[in-house]
């Protein structure tokens, strides 16, 4: 079983809303005529008090932007955990 800071770990880039943390992982897809897609397979994790403080713990050196920032895609996938 996966640990908060193990998403963490795994994500590009993890920034926090309301009630969720978000954990993202980005890539670069291409199609057979060129085009290329940013997509981005996102992981919401229930904010929770210990979540919070691993969060808190492991990106306490983000100053102001403490909550971080989503990086844009033209396409995503999401998974909820409780």
């Amino acid at each position: 079983m996966m640990t908060t800071v193990d998403y963490f770990r795994e994500a590009d880039n993890v920034y926090r809303t309301k009630d969720f943390i978000v954990c993202q992982r980005v890539s670069l897809c291409r199609s057979g005529n060129g085009n290329t897609l940013l997509m981005s397979d996102d992981i919401y994790l229930l904010r929770t008090r210990s979540r919070d403080a691993d969060y808190e713990l492991v990106y306490k050196v983000r100053g102001k932007r403490i909550n971080g920032k989503r990086m844009r895609s033209g396409s995503y996938t999401r998974k909820y955990i409780d």
